[in-house]
């Protein structure tokens, strides 16, 4: 038996910005399959910023969406020293319509750059309520 996790929401600020047509607070599950396949392909990243896959999803700096492959994009900015590093969380739909977490990397500085001039960073922004008082 796979185990899987719930480790964060698809909320309605990145559902709203990103015009997604699901649920709001639709459930992200990392599967150990999934972190098996992560760590394979991306094993310096994940060994750097794997712990902090919920801080990703919960408070990114960025969210953009890859039409191709219809994921959903979480991108924080992280400073190793001097070094602004881009660390990607992709979360894809599966066939059986569960969101699970595809993949973790840092971005190259191309790929960092072609988001720029193309517009796919989205700030990630958030209305704090205000209290009024009487």
């Amino acid at each position: 038996m796979r185990r899987q996790e719930k480790i964060g929401l698809i909320n309605e600020i990145v559902i709203n910005i990103l015009n997604l047509p699901i649920q709001r607070n639709t459930p992200i599950f990392s599967g150990e399959t999934n972190l098996i396949n992560i760590r394979k392909d991306h094993s310096e990243d994940f060994e750097k910023y794997g712990d902090y896959l919920r801080e990703i999803i919960f408070s990114p700096d960025y969210i953009s969406q890859h039409s191709p492959k219809r994921s959903i994009e979480y991108i924080k900015l992280f400073y190793d020293g001097e070094k602004e590093e881009h660390v990607l969380v992709a979360v894809r739909n599966s066939k059986s319509g569960v969101f699970y977490v595809r993949s973790l990397y840092v971005m190259d500085e191309a790929t960092v750059l072609k988001y720029q001039k193309n517009g796919s960073f989205k700030e990630y922004k958030y209305k704090k309520k205000t209290l009024t008082y009487f």
